[in-house]
């Protein structure tokens, strides 16, 4: 097993979200697989022997290859899965697409419209949990901390997730299936925790879809209230990791969507900042703050909860989506500057999202991913 650069700190500080770009022999089994009809659109390769060997394979060179650049943190790249969200919507029946869209733009004015996380149709029900194997393989594989990625219970919360016309006959409400979705996920989690894993991310609350000008003007459109909405999504994510025994790392990444190099809400989370810093029990919280002008300015730092006790942040200023390698010395002045909200003790570094939340990645090469990871780990040596 390669040594790695630095010893492996206490307090993690260098670390990515969660997905790597899948090589591309993977890439276009996974894909052939898809279009034949062997796997379904929520990757189950389990059954397919083949896949899974390569797929195996491949996270043994990504785990050796984190380990080798010095991250605190390892992960599987995601590479058993299709979306990211596959983790929780791969173990569960009763969900049914709908005609919801959401849409995803780039700076040059692109678009890609692609379905919204589907609706409840029936009451719901756990099939198996991909996250048992997941930590299984990088228990064999790693000493250093490693973390299992679910998406966030809040994102069962969505107004597009309760559809009277099919939800109601299984829910009485919305809150009555965003609290079973919470459930569902702890137990997933709680199975992940007995199998050995000790670092659970959350991906992909909607706080950035109560914070977007144009998802707010939706939702007033359609007579809803945003701050009965934060209530229920905080209730939620508060619900999914409340009483995890205290050696289980969370975290909770603020993703703003993240598809081909393209996003999905913009807007400062200054509306929302402090009841979520400050009523979430989350020992981590990975912010996008790679385009700070379209997202937000160090300041929402003020409301996190300071000491020993505190939350740590996880700078996202390293960008997942572009290929240029961002300015060592400019990452490290960003740093300053946040630590004057908040002490550096409680900061860290990632790129902001995932390189592949899909299997198909994001418009940048392995190479400029690997750089860019050999450049969070160079600063946070820098720094902590």
């Amino acid at each position: 097993m390669p040594q790695p650069v630095t010893a492996q700190r206490t307090v993690p500080r260098a670390e990515h979200v969660g997905s790597l770009l899948r090589p591309p022999d993977l890439a276009e089994a996974v894909q052939a697989q898809v279009q034949s009809g062997e796997i379904g659109a929520s990757l189950d390769i389990h059954g397919a022997r083949d896949l899974r060997e390569l797929t195996d394979e491949h996270i043994r060179r990504v785990v050796a290859r984190q380990e080798s650049i010095g991250l605190d943190v390892v992960t599987d790249g995601e590479f058993g899965r299709i979306l990211f969200t596959d983790s929780f919507y791969g173990a569960v029946q009763g969900f049914e697409l709908t005609d919801e869209k959401a849409v995803f733009h780039d700076d040059s004015g692109g678009e890609i419209a692609v379905p919204f996380a589907p609706a409840a149709a029936r009451r719901l029900e756990l099939t198996g949990n991909p996250l048992i194997g997941e930590v299984g393989l990088l228990s064999s594989l790693t000493d250093r901390r490693f973390k299992v990625t679910l998406p966030a219970a809040s994102i069962g919360c969505a107004a597009e997730t309760y559809r009277p016309d099919l939800s109601g006959d299984a829910y009485k409400d919305a809150d009555d299936l965003a609290h079973h979705i919470a459930r569902l996920e702890r137990e997933l989690i709680d199975a992940a925790v007995a199998e050995g894993a000790s670092y659970v991310q959350l991906d992909f609350p909607l706080y950035p879809y109560l914070v977007d000008p144009h998802q707010r003007d939706r939702l007033r459109d359609q007579g809803q209230d945003p701050e009965a909405l934060l209530t229920r999504f905080l209730a939620a994510d508060r619900a999914v990791v409340k009483g995890l025994p205290d050696d289980v790392l969370t975290s909770l990444h603020i993703c703003r969507g993240n598809l081909k190099s393209k996003w999905l809400y913009e807007g400062s989370l200054e509306p929302v900042a402090e009841r979520m810093f400050g009523e979430l029990p989350y020992g981590r919280f990975l912010l996008e703050m790679d385009d700070l002008g379209r997202e937000d300015d160090f300041s929402i730092l003020r409301y996190v909860p300071q000491g020993t006790d505190g939350p740590v942040v996880v700078l996202g200023l390293v960008s997942s989506k572009k290929p240029e390698l961002e300015d060592e010395d400019e990452l490290l002045r960003a740093i300053e500057e946040a630590g004057a909200f908040l002490p550096v003790e409680q900061l860290a570094l990632s790129p902001q999202c995932g390189f592949a939340s899909n299997v198909q990645g994001n418009e940048l090469t392995e190479d400029d991913q690997w750089r860019k990871l050999e450049l969070i780990a160079r600063v946070a040596d820098r720094v902590w």
